[in-house]
């Protein structure tokens, strides 16, 4: 099998390379082995590219990294998945910058949460307002509603008074 994949992916990799290119071919062939791999394993390249962010961000709390040249690979065999990392590291971090690192994302974090929450409260009061213009509305219809009920009922009254007195008339 795995000559069966080895003969498709030189084919393919023909289409796109020249003999002369040992570089593009060296690059086309890790993008398609890549993107095969990921296949394999189900794993798509927006999610990919989250992994990739995250760790990114992750690791250079602790460490000072060359982020160019980061490279995460998922390779498949039968038996297993295997996460394969790359990470060029230029120096560790002192603590005092690794807690600097730290407090700056907690304040981002904070910053985020207030904006959600400042949009939330938004969204009540906007909601709020709508539930009190529509019970406004239904409130004011009740009371039209009774009203002309109460002028009917009065209107009935005085159809049947006026029938009694008709009736007494007569009689």
């Amino acid at each position: 099998m795995k000559d069966i994949f080895s003969d498709l992916y030189d084919r393919v990799l023909s289409f796109f390379t020249t003999q002369n290119s040992d570089d593009t071919k060296i690059t086309a062939k890790s993008r398609l082995r890549t993107v095969l791999m990921q296949d394999r394993v189900g794993f798509s390249e927006r999610a990919m590219q989250m992994l990739k962010d995250d760790l990114l961000e992750s690791i250079s709390r602790y460490l000072e990294i060359e982020e160019d040249s980061f490279d995460l690979s998922i390779d498949a065999t039968e038996s297993a998945t295997v996460l394969n990392l790359s990470i060029p590291v230029i120096r560790t971090k002192s603590d005092e910058e690794i807690d600097e690192a730290l407090n700056i994302q907690e304040k981002i974090k904070e910053e985020k949460t207030q904006e959600i929450v400042g949009e939330l409260q938004e969204l009540v009061k906007e909601k709020a307002q709508e539930l009190a213009e529509a019970l406004n509305e239904e409130k004011e219809n009740d009371e039209e509603v009774a009203k002309e009920e109460k002028e009917e009922s009065q209107e009935e009254k005085e159809e049947q008074k006026e029938e009694n007195t008709k009736e007494k008339k007569s009689k």
